[in-house]
């Protein structure tokens, strides 16, 4: 038997067992950031008319009671949930002059502005809440998707999901995906590539 020729179907082997593992962990690191929680099921038609219609009696409370914060706070928590970034964006921005300081808004906002791809607008948000609050479990979870996703910037992700779990211990991404396993992920990527 030819050596030469053994250790090329060896290689060969090798080359194709990594590309599905990089393949695997990157949709596994895909389905953990985009998935919603409960399983990702799209809303039915039914669950979208009620969100419309939410949506309008929130929009005729905030017309009618405009200094209300914690209305527009719900308004623009409807617009999240039906992917409006830029409503969602106005109505967190107004919720916030009558409430500042709130930290969850802030948070909000700050995916929203990631949504709207205004990346460093959301991580001057993050740094806001997290220098008031270092353990803000949203914020420093949001921060390192902000990382990743919209700066590229994979070991800045990895050092902020890091401090998150050092905090808590038990923290889960939206679908459900425990955060230290999604750093285990990561990193065993990043052993792959080198």
């Amino acid at each position: 038997m030819n050596n030469h020729r053994y250790v090329k179907k060896q290689t060969l082997y090798l080359a194709m067992a990594a590309a599905l593992i990089i393949g695997f962990l990157g949709g596994v690191v895909f389905y953990a950031y985009y998935s919603p929680p409960g399983g990702g099921t799209l809303q039915t038609s039914e669950q979208q008319k009620a969100a419309a219609e939410a949506i309008v009696s929130l929009e005729k409370a905030t017309r009618d009671k405009p200094g209300d914060g914690q209305t527009w706070v719900e308004l623009g928590h409807a617009y999240f949930d039906s992917g409006q970034a830029k409503q969602a964006i106005t109505a967190y921005t107004k919720a916030l002059e009558l409430l500042p300081g709130n930290l969850d808004v802030m948070t909000d906002l700050g995916v929203m502005y990631h949504e709207d791809n205004q990346h460093q607008k959301a991580l001057d948000l993050f740094d806001q809440v997290l220098k008031t609050d270092p353990k803000h479990e949203q914020a420093r979870f949001n921060k390192g998707v902000v990382l990743l996703t919209g700066f590229n910037d994979r070991k800045g992700a990895l050092t902020e999901w890091k401090t998150l779990v050092q905090y808590h211990p038990m923290a889960a991404t939206p679908s459900g995906t425990m955060v230290s396993d999604l750093i285990a992920q990561l990193e065993k990527e990043d052993q792959l590539k080198k």
